[in-house]
């Protein structure tokens, strides 16, 4: 769905660096079946908040207050492989997520809530999205090798479409300290 003139599908995610996406990718492709298509590299993200639609106003009021948010930096390791049945969705996890996480996270959400914006999940379950709908868990050869985070900013993201499908495209950058 591409951007309407008034709102945006929005929400605030963390990045994966390119090494961290090219060691993924290749896991994926030789240690990894599954009965889905993977989900495009270009969009692997550590989601903190989704936003959903929201208004072009809300939207730049959101950025304003979150530019005041002063959060410290953290690493973090991404470690383990999980799927969720209810929903197919095959993803990796980070193994102990730090407090700095859910304190971004809480942060975030507590900006969205002034806005009227709820987060539609019940809790906050930080993963990487690898595949959605899969009737089983894929068969993993090999472990995942693990790799660290260290998030020194954060982004936000709309999720629209272009020529390749679904794609999530930044919209704005926010450091930590």
């Amino acid at each position: 769905m591409a951007s309407s003139l008034s709102s945006r599908r929005l929400f605030f995610a963390l990045g994966l660096s390119n090494e961290a996406k090219s060691s993924l990718a290749h896991w994926l492709q030789h240690h990894v079946i599954a009965d889905k298509a993977f989900t495009q590299s270009r969009n692997w993200h550590l989601t903190l908040l989704f936003l959903g639609n929201t208004p072009l106003n809300t939207e730049a009021a959101l950025i304003k207050e979150v530019r005041a948010l002063k959060l410290r930096k953290f690493n973090l390791k991404v470690a383990d492989i999980d799927w969720w049945p209810s929903n197919g969705i095959f993803h990796l996890r980070p193994s102990s997520p730090p407090d700095a996480l859910f304190i971004l996270h809480n942060g975030l959400k507590e900006i969205a809530q002034k806005h009227y914006i709820e987060d539609p999940h019940r809790r906050y379950r930080p993963h990487i999205t690898l595949a959605r709908n899969c009737k089983a868990m894929p068969t993993v050869a090999q472990p995942m090798p693990a790799f660290d985070m260290q998030v020194h900013s954060f982004t936000l993201f709309e999720s629209t479409h272009d020529e390749q499908g679904l794609v999530y495209r930044p919209i704005e950058y926010f450091t930590l300290y």
